[in-house]
């Protein structure tokens, strides 16, 4: 299992900071789009260093790298 933090508010912040918005703002909650406890057990319980997890939120595809990084395009 890996030490990695929950990479839900992290995500949320990086897609508001990309869009120049607060994260409250953000319509719908990500929680509408995604499971946040699926993706976060995927990301902690990762055993593997080729783990990428994406999906697609506000028309931005969110990446999240075996170290928990996010990354919005």
């Amino acid at each position: 299992m890996n030490n990695l933090e929950n990479p839900i508010p992290q995500i949320v912040d990086v897609v508001a900071e990309a869009e120049g918005v607060e994260p409250v703002t953000l319509d719908p909650p990500l929680a509408e789009v995604v499971d946040p406890d699926a993706v976060t057990r995927l990301v902690e319980d990762s055993t593997t260093s080729a783990l990428d997890v994406r999906f697609a939120y506000r028309g931005h595809d969110v990446v999240i790298d075996n170290s928990g990084r996010v990354q919005v395009d």
